[in-house]
């Protein structure tokens, strides 16, 4: 079995080529290395469903977990542990200096509780906060919307924002553009807008070195909806191109 580990991982240090005298804790820690390499190989290659016993395809991976949106009123109700949980949670978000209102967060694995007041939940499972209502229409796909934001995770740790960029972000609904449930909650919003959004797991983005996110987890975004324009394509000659206004 060792031989077709090795001969898989096609390693080039030779391993499998040394005489079992120059093999120390040096070779253990290849031996570590080759091995390690070919798992990576094989899960990269393993296909991304898998049948559950009923035949029909599962994902594979950890679970979204469940996001349950509790009041303040509901702390006491609360077990000793949870507690505890709430109160290092606060206190980092206290570290990190988060705006007021902010959500707590009870982890429990892939389980969260999310307490705060005043949030709404969507079917979705999304919750968000208005803070400012706005005027107009509600934007539709194919339209750009243009908005300030600012995303949390649950610790209170600035993840991303539009302030860093010196000007707002822009970018048309359903086109892919966005994560599901920040697009969600910025469909129900009208240009003038603010609101707090909390995107569960289930609709967040995705996780990986690649990207913000290293685990799955609530991420929570203020949001301040500038402006909604609406697209139309301009042809010039063999030439188009989208303008929104």
């Amino acid at each position: 079995m060792l031989k077709a580990l090795c001969k898989q991982a096609n390693s080039t240090q030779n391993f499998c080529k040394r005489d079992e005298r120059s093999q120390g804790s040096v070779s253990r820690r290849h031996l570590l290395a080759t091995l390690g390499s070919v798992c990576v190989g094989l899960s990269s290659s393993a296909p991304s469903r898998a049948a559950g016993a009923d035949g029909v395809p599962a994902p594979i991976g950890p679970p979204e977990g469940v996001a349950t949106l509790i009041g303040t009123g509901d702390v006491e109700v609360l077990t000793s542990q949870e507690k505890l949980v709430l109160s290092l949670n606060r206190r980092i978000q206290t570290q990190n200096r988060v705006p007021g209102e902010f959500p707590g967060f009870i982890r429990e694995g892939f389980d969260v509780k999310v307490v705060g007041d005043g949030y709404t939940v969507a079917p979705s499972g999304l919750i968000y906060k208005d803070f400012e209502e706005g005027q107009g229409t509600l934007p539709t796909d194919g339209q750009e919307v243009v908005f300030n934001y600012t995303g949390y995770n649950e610790s209170g740790s600035v993840i991303d924002t539009s302030f860093r960029q010196g000007r707002p972000a822009q970018t048309r609904l359903g086109v892919g553009g966005m994560i599901p449930g920040f697009e969600e909650g910025i469909k129900t919003m009208k240009a003038g807008g603010k609101r707090r959004i909390i995107v569960p797991p289930a609709l967040g983005p995705p996780v990986g070195p690649s990207t913000f996110f290293s685990a799955k987890q609530c991420e929570v975004f203020d949001v301040e909806l500038i402006a909604v324009r609406t697209c139309t394509r301009r042809q010039v000659m063999m030439f188009s191109d989208l303008v929104c206004e």
